[in-house]
């Protein structure tokens, strides 16, 4: 079984799969009401070193008029604080 903490994960974000594997939990409703599945969010990691590894974002594709309010991300960003950080 995966250890959470050697990879300094925390297990509210991941979800075990299989033996040995992981798989990333991931919203399912965008922050407006909007329902998330194919071919409505665009799932993305953007390089960053105030998490000490890439954020995960997501922008959903019926909000987005290149509003930069219609990105959320996780870790949360220190700088890019107008990215609203997901939580479950």
């Amino acid at each position: 079984m995966i250890e959470w903490s050697r990879y300094r994960l925390n297990g509210r974000y991941f979800t075990p799969l299989g033996e040995n594997g992981m798989a990333e939990r991931f919203p399912t409703i965008c922050p407006r009401g909007h329902p998330l599945g194919p071919d409505t969010v665009l799932v993305g990691s953007y390089p960053c070193l105030c998490a000490h590894r890439p954020h995960r974002t997501w922008r959903c594709w019926t909000c987005d008029s290149g509003r930069v309010d219609s990105v959320w991300v996780w870790p949360p960003c220190i700088h890019h604080p107008e990215w609203t950080a997901w939580a479950i």
